[in-house]
């Protein structure tokens, strides 16, 4: 809803509403170390994700930029701009689910409404909410920021709508990173019990070396532009991790529910994919936690016992928190 008599303030923590980006609604949360702009008309995904001490914006932006919305181009990867998005019911293709089709990340593509919780100097929290149109779930998330502080939490809930039926879901968050705060120099650090696995073969190793090729791979390292690698998954003991940038000085820490997002999918797209939608032209990683393995559709999770299950009117909920750290701390 909007807001338009809302007093406004220029310290501390605050919220900025009402605001158009594009002819999209946009929302703005602010403190001391962090400015944060969510696109609601586009899945209530960061645009930008500022650390304001190190002028570092952890948000990537793809090659093909943000473009207002267009009745050609609706389906995920047609209006994928890069950054971090929320994917439910379906994470991996478009598919179909009694009778239903539902698509890959209708959550990223869709619009979310906002109410303001708490708008205090101290402290704000705002939730959006979001009402799946394939599938009957209506999907909400609490964000919170408090004054001086560098981390973000948000608190999530599917609760399925249906009075009869059990329903079933893929969930996660898609969080891909690139420039500017991506480069050559970026280490990522994951527990040294972390177990890396390849979908395709079923191979495992430890964190962070691989075999490929008859090669050792270190995967905590950023290869060369043009270096191939395939889509892995990643098993951690404490669903955390953080990629460090030493020329910044700066690194952002991830930190997420295990129990319902246990497998996190590692990305690799280091300007070797030379087909669509990236022709060769964007370099970045994404480390993103989703309910199941690589890639498999929600009619195949749900064979697979791996699909989350709503009962009906039920309701299942999770977290994750982001916090910039300095490269020291």
């Amino acid at each position: 809803m909007r807001h338009l008599y809302r007093p406004l303030r220029n310290s501390g923590c605050r919220i900025i509403d009402d605001v158009d980006f594009k002819d999209c609604r946009s929302l703005l949360l602010e403190n001391e170390k962090l400015l944060i702009h969510l696109l609601l008309d586009k899945g209530g995904e960061p645009i930008r994700w500022l650390h304001k001490p190190s002028d570092t914006d952890f948000i990537w932006l793809s090659q093909k930029g943000f473009f207002p919305n267009h009745p050609l181009y609706t389906d995920y990867e047609m209006s994928y701009l890069g950054g971090w998005q929320e994917m439910f019911p379906e994470v991996s293709y478009n598919s179909s689910y009694r009778g239903a089709t539902v698509f890959r990340g209708e959550s990223a593509m869709t619009p979310w409404d906002y109410d303001i919780v708490k708008d205090e100097p101290e402290e704000i929290q705002v939730l959006l909410t979001n009402r799946i149109r394939s599938l009957p779930f209506l999907t909400s998330k609490r964000i919170t920021l408090t004054s001086g502080s560098e981390t973000v939490r948000i608190e999530e809930t599917i609760t399925n709508l249906s009075p009869s039926v059990t329903l079933e879901a893929n969930w996660g968050h898609h969080l891909a990173y690139g420039a500017p705060f991506l480069d050559r120099e970026c280490f990522i650090s994951l527990d040294p019990g972390t177990l890396i696995c390849n979908p395709k073969s079923g191979e495992t190793w430890s964190w962070p070396l691989m075999e490929q090729n008859g090669d050792i791979v270190d995967l905590s390292r950023l290869p060369a532009p043009g270096t191939e690698r395939e889509l892995l998954y990643l098993l951690t003991q404490d669903n955390k991790y953080r990629i460090t940038n030493p020329s910044r000085s700066v690194a952002l820490e991830v930190r997420w529910d295990g129990t319902v997002w246990p497998y996190l999918w590692y990305w690799q797209n280091f300007m070797a994919d030379t087909e669509a939608p990236f022709f060769g032209c964007d370099y970045n990683i994404g480390l993103e936690m989703f309910n199941v393995p690589p890639k498999l559709t929600l009619d195949e999770a749900v064979q697979r016992g791996l699909a989350l299950a709503v009962p009906p009117l039920g309701s299942v909920s999770s977290w994750l928190e982001f916090t910039v750290c300095t490269h020291d701390s």
